[in-house]
């Protein structure tokens, strides 16, 4: 959003559907709405609350769309599949474009509906989508146009200009100064894969001593958490694999690692690789998963069979015994990176977009 306000002027308004701890960053490059609130006062029994909620929710959104009409944007940028239904609405409302970056792949919609979706996605002007696997989906799951669907690679920000000063981790965690380590990095949910990551770590364990693996990421209060903590114990990995949790350190973490592991089942082009990458860190994936072979390829980490985790387990050891190799495929990924895939990359085709559909505006409309 400052990328966009700062090379092209346009003013922005922000409307989210559900507050979070991040609202106040967004409020200082752009005008904000929310719809949920992340919190609703006077909530003491769980039927006033819900009912409470309600009351609130539908009373924001008309304040919201009341906001808009009084905003008159000249388009609509919706930033995922979930918020197409109400962009849609919103453009029927201010009767000006609708762009969707779409970011989702198949198991959102066994979450949300894809009939209400492919309803309001009728009503889109230009899709951005975030890699080849994600416009592969949206063409043949929904039927989109080809011409409306532009392949637009998900991005990190700005590269830092000066570099980050760093934790030593590997003290941290009481581990020697030469152990490698394996990390990961995502939330606990199924489809990121943190069982796989587990299983990953115990072949790897059962080959060599001087390798930790680490996954960053997750609530540790969660059930999940505890759930996947039992595993490590009853697997005898405690002293081998470490569940570090939320971290808002993470540039330490990406530096600490000599490999990194997506295990995502499912994945549309996940940042927390690219920013791996940009510590010369290859990555390793699975094939069929989404869009991070089309980064990987052959030469910036490995693509193995999908969930074959002796695969992944054998080829994350091929590369910390090969030093060479290992750098070389790490530097490529960051070059990549540097490239292709940060926001001063990518944003001035995502701007190209947005300036065209504008353009497609009828006069008077």
């Amino acid at each position: 959003m400052r990328w966009l306000r700062q090379h092209s002027g346009h003013e922005l308004m922000l409307v989210l559907l559900r507050g979070g701890a991040l609202e106040p960053e967004f409020a200082q490059v752009s005008q904000v709405e929310v719809i949920t609130p992340t919190y609703v006062p006077g909530r003491s029994l769980a039927a006033r609350a819900f009912s409470r909620l309600g009351q609130v929710v539908a009373s924001n959104e008309k304040r919201v769309l009341k906001a808009a009409q009084q905003f008159a944007p000249d388009v609509i940028y919706a930033n995922t599949a979930v918020v197409v239904e109400f962009a849609a609405q919103l453009k029927r409302l201010l009767r000006v474009p609708l762009i969707s970056n779409l970011h989702e792949l198949e198991t959102t919609f066994y979450y949300h509906s894809k009939a209400e979706f492919a309803n309001s996605a009728a009503q889109v002007d230009a899709f951005v989508m975030g890699s080849e696997a994600v416009r592969q989906y949206y063409l043949q799951e929904f039927g989109v146009a080809p011409e409306r669907a532009h392949r637009i690679y998900d991005f990190t920000g700005p590269v830092p200009t000066a570099a980050p000063v760093l934790r030593d981790i590997r003290a941290e965690l009481g581990l020697a100064p030469g152990t490698r380590l394996v990390g990961g990095m995502a939330s606990l949910g199924w489809r990121k894969g943190p069982d796989l990551f587990v299983d990953v770590a115990r072949r790897i364990a059962a080959q060599t001593e001087d390798v930790h693996c680490l996954w960053v990421g997750g609530n540790t209060l969660s059930g999940t958490y505890q759930e996947l903590r039992r595993d490590v114990r009853l697997l005898g990995l405690e002293h081998r694999v470490t569940l570090a949790g939320e971290q808002a350190d993470i540039a330490s973490y990406y530096a600490a690692f000599d490999v990194f592991l997506l295990t995502s089942r499912e994945d549309p082009f996940p940042l927390v690789c690219l920013e791996a990458a940009l510590s010369e860190t290859p990555v390793l994936c699975f094939a069929n998963s989404g869009g991070m072979p089309e980064f990987v390829r052959d030469d910036a980490g490995v693509v193995v069979p999908y969930l074959d985790t002796a695969a992944m387990a054998q080829q994350a050891l091929n590369l910390l015994n090969d030093e060479s190799r290992r750098r070389q495929l790490g530097y490529t990924a960051q070059q990549r990176v540097l490239s292709s895939h940060t926001i001063d990359a990518v944003g001035p085709a995502i701007l190209q977009l947005i300036e065209a559909t504008i353009a497609t505006r009828p006069v008077g409309a």
